[in-house]
C-alpha cells in the first residue's frame, strides 16, 4: 500500500519552464512532460501495486521517448492530456483496489448495502470530499448501528488520528478490534499493524516493537513491519536491531528493481548512521560511501560520512563533508557541530565557536557544554538558544522513514 496524500490531488504540471530558451506552447508543453516525467520519479516507488506501478512505467517511457525524439513539442496537447488523464485513472483504480477505504468500499458494493453500510458509504464519500466532520460523525453512527462489522472500526480509528487528533481513542477502537478478531485477518487491513502506527505516533516503541514480531512470525517478509520495527528500533537506540531490519529491508528491494536506487539511499544512510553510534566508524564511512555513490548531494548522507571522518580523527575531511551537508540543508545541527568540534581539533578557534553557536541554536544540547570556558562571548547566548529550542529536536542525522495517514511507511529524510 504507497502514500495517499489526498483523495484529488496528482501533482502534476501546473506551471510552464520559466527558465526554458524556448517559449509559448512549445515551452509549456516540454515542461508539463519533464515534471510529469518527476513526478513519476518521485512517486512510483511508494507503490506495492503491481498494476498501478506498470501503469506509471508505461507512461514514463512514452514521455521519455519524447524526450530524445526529435518532436514538436507545441503539438502534443492532446498526447500529454492523454498522458495525465490516465495516470489520474490508474491512479484512482489503485486507490479502490488497495487502501483499506478502497477495499471497504468495494466489500459494501459486493452486496446490497443496509442502512448502516450506506452511512459508511456516505463517510466515505463525505472524506473524500473533505468534509471529516461528517465523515467522523456517519462513522460513529454505523458503529454504534452494528459493533459487529469489524472493518468500519478502521474508519472510526483514522478519523479519531486524523479528524481528533485522539490517539487514545483510536487505540481503544484498534484494540476492540484485535480482540473481538481472534487474530483473524481482517480483509481490509491489519488491526496489529494499525495499532503498530497508533503507538508510533505515540512514541510507544516497544508496543510497536511487539506488534510488528507478531505480525512477522507469520509473514517474515511483511514490509510494513519490518519498517515499523526498523523505526521503532531506531527511535529505542538498538542500535544492532535497527541494522539487521534494514539489512533484511535492502534484500527486499532486490524484487523492486523500480524503487531499489531511492530507497536503497536511504536505508544504507540509517545503516550508517547506526555504525556511527555504535562508534564502528569505518563502517559508517562504509555504509555512508555506498548511500553516496547513488546520491552524491544527499545532505543527510553527507553528515553521515562527515560524522564518521570526525570518529577516525580525518577532521578537514569532516569539515568538507559537513560544509557541503550545510549548504544543502543549513539547519542540520550535528553538521554545524561536529564542524565545529573539527574546527577546536584544528586550532582554529573563532570558526569553532561560530559553528558551535549555531549547533546550539539549532538543537544540540552538546554544544553549550562544548563552548563553556571556550568561548566566552557564545555562552550567554547558547545557554538563551537552548532555552528558545530546548523543545526541538534536532536535526542530527534522522533520516529513515516517513509515515502517511494510512499506516504506510515510505522511506524518506525529515
Amino acid at each position: 500500500m504507497g502514500q495517499w496524500a489526498s483523495v484529488n490531488g496528482l501533482p502534476y504540471c501546473n506551471k510552464p519552464d520559466t527558465t526554458s530558451i524556448y517559449s509559448g506552447k512549445y515551452s509549456w508543453n516540454f515542461s508539463r512532460i519533464i515534471n510529469i516525467m518527476k513526478w513519476i520519479e518521485g512517486n512510483r516507488r511508494r507503490f506495492e501495486d503491481s498494476v498501478y506501478v506498470g501503469e506509471l512505467d508505461s507512461k514514463y517511457r512514452e514521455l521519455k521517448s519524447y524526450c530524445k525524439n526529435n518532436v514538436n513539442y507545441a503539438r502534443l496537447d492532446k498526447q500529454i492530456n492523454q498522458i495525465d488523464s490516465a495516470l489520474n485513472k490508474s491512479w484512482y483504480d489503485c486507490y479502490e483496489r488497495t487502501t483499506p477505504y478502497g477495499l471497504i468500499r468495494n466489500e459494501i458494493l459486493s452486496k446490497k448495502p443496509n442502512e448502516t453500510d450506506q452511512l459508511i458509504l456516505d463517510g466515505i464519500q463525505y472524506r473524500k470530499e473533505n468534509k471529516l466532520d461528517k465523515a467522523y460523525e456517519n462513522y460513529h453512527k454505523a458503529i454504534e448501528k452494528d459493533p459487529t462489522q469489524l472493518n468500519y472500526y478502521y474508519l472510526v480509528a483514522m478519523e479519531e488520528m486524523e479528524f481528533k487528533q485522539d490517539t487514545t481513542k483510536a487505540l481503544d477502537y484498534i484494540n476492540k478490534v484485535i480482540e473481538l478478531s481472534m487474530g483473524k485477518n481482517l480483509s481490509a487491513y491489519q488491526p496489529l499493524l494499525t495499532r503498530a502506527w497508533i503507538n508510533l505516533t505515540r512514541k510507544q516503541y516497544s508496543f510497536v516493537c511487539d506488534d510488528c514480531n507478531k505480525v512477522l512470525i507469520k509473514d517474515s517478509t511483511n514490509e510494513e513491519a519490518l519498517q515499523y520495527r526498523c523505526f521503532a528500533k531506531k527511535k529505542l537506540k538498538d542500535f544492532a536491531g535497527t541494522i539487521a531490519d534494514a539489512q533484511r529491508l535492502l534484500s527486499n528491494l532486490r524484487l523492486k528493481p523500480y524503487c531499489v536506487t531511492t530507497d536503497s539511499v536511504h536505508i544504507l544512510n540509517v545503516i550508517g548512521w547506526q555504525y556511527y553510534e555504535l562508534k564502528e566508524y569505518e563502517l559508517c564511512m562504509q555504509y555512508a560511501n555506498k548511500s553516496i555513490l547513488l546520491e552524491p548531494n544527499n545532505p543527510y548522507t553527507l553528515n553521515t560520512r562527515g560524522s564518521g571522518y570526525f570518529g577516525l580523527g580525518e577532521y578537514e575531511k569532516c569539515i568538507d563533508d559537513m560544509t557541503k551537508a550545510i549548504k544543502l540543508t543549513p539547519d542540520l545541527a550535528n553538521s554545524w557541530y561536529l564542524r565545529g568540534l573539527s574546527y577546536l581539533k584544528l586550532n582554529k578557534q573563532d570558526q569553532a565557536c561560530a559553528d558551535l553557536s549555531l549547533a546550539a541554536e539549532f538543537g544540540e544540547v552538546e554544544a553549550t557544554e562544548a563552548m563553556k570556558g571556550l568561548c566566552l562571548s557564545s555562552v550567554s547566548t547558547g545557554v538563551e538558544n537552548q532555552k528558545q529550542f530546548s523543545k526541538r529536536e534536532p536535526k542530527n542525522n534522522h533520516s529513515g522513514f516517513g509515515i502517511d495517514y494510512y499506516g504506510t511507511i515510505y522511506f524518506r529524510f525529515k
